[in-house]
């Protein structure tokens, strides 16, 4: 991204990528990812397309900012904190409510973004990503005798697994139901 997330935005900086953000969103629950591009972007949020440069490369470059302001909503700052045997739980939580919460707005989404598009490709390596630099430390590995990032991977793949079988289907299941997965897959206590 050619913006530095790192250092103070300004009010408009903010707002410029909140408009961007939201018109992204807005555009994919009418069509695939594809379909879209820079100039239909800068068109629907009525913001000039050197403005749209001056911040991302490219839409691809915006799909991953729209990520990362997902990402703020599950506090990945908090982890460092938290002990690695509870990670798990408390990402799920957090990515649970994330998603209860835009429910509608995926199933939007996911009428013109099916399963083996490159949207929902990229949605499930992104957070993989960040739920495996989450779970490389799981202290319980070694009694299983098998290598950490082994654990890590298997942790990573079975919450996704969950998520796009009840949110990305509309299975329409509790927070608590997802949780007795969760425990039951991955044999949790």
């Amino acid at each position: 991204m050619k913006y530095d997330l790192n250092k103070k935005q300004s009010l408009g900086a903010k707002r410029t990528l909140d408009t961007f953000s939201k018109t992204l969103f807005l555009l994919l629950t009418k069509k695939a990812f594809e379909k879209i591009n820079v100039n239909e972007i800068c068109s629907t949020a009525s913001i000039p397309r050197a403005t749209f440069y001056n911040y991302f490369e490219d839409k691809y470059d915006l799909m991953n900012y729209c990520w990362y302001t997902l990402t703020l909503e599950i506090h990945l700052e908090d982890y460092k904190e938290i002990a690695p045997e509870n990670r798990i739980h408390i990402f799920f939580d957090r990515m649970c409510d994330l998603l209860i919460k835009n429910q509608p707005l995926i199933q939007e989404i996911i009428k013109n973004n099916p399963e083996n598009s490159w949207l929902l490709y990229h949605f499930r390596s992104y957070f993989y990503e960040i739920a495996l630099n989450l779970f490389h430390e799981y202290p319980n590995a070694s009694s299983y005798n098998i290598p950490a990032e082994i654990m890590a991977n298997h942790y990573c793949n079975t919450i996704l697994l969950i998520f796009e079988w009840s949110f990305f289907h509309n299975k329409n299941i509790t927070k608590k139901e997802a949780h007795k997965y969760l425990q039951t897959l991955l044999n949790l206590n």
